[in-house]
């Protein structure tokens, strides 16, 4: 199929401060693709594909809007290491009234990113 990108958003919460980072990212809907994130002018194909905080972070949630046609779920990778978590777009849909709770912990300077994945 070809692939239909979308945009996304991920919320964070400072641990110390109790500081909200809401930040957009771009899904190009390919596999294996590297997620991009703002960089302050927008979310796209050419920004930053990882993010980092001056303090510990929590993410709280994650949503994505309906209409990828080649992938279904990204897998966070912290610090260039793949975690156990994966997010699968089904549950994270941003027209959804609710979603999984989230609470995924990345330590301060941690450089957070995600990838791509097919079913």
């Amino acid at each position: 199929m070809g692939a239909t990108p979308q945009y996304a958003s991920m919320y964070f919460i400072g641990m110390k401060t109790g500081k909200t980072y809401s930040i957009d990212a771009y899904v190009s809907d390919v596999n294996g693709a590297r997620v991009n994130f703002d960089e302050g002018a927008g979310a796209g194909s050419g920004t930053a594909d990882f993010i980092t905080f001056d303090e510990p972070v929590q993410l709280k949630d994650f949503s994505i809007i309906t209409g990828t046609a080649d992938t279904e779920k990204i897998r966070l990778v912290a610090g260039g290491k793949p975690t156990r978590h994966v997010l699968r777009y089904s549950l994270f849909l941003n027209t959804l009234a609710t979603r999984p709770a989230l609470a995924i912990n990345f330590a301060a300077g941690t450089r957070i990113s995600a990838f791509q994945i097919s079913d």
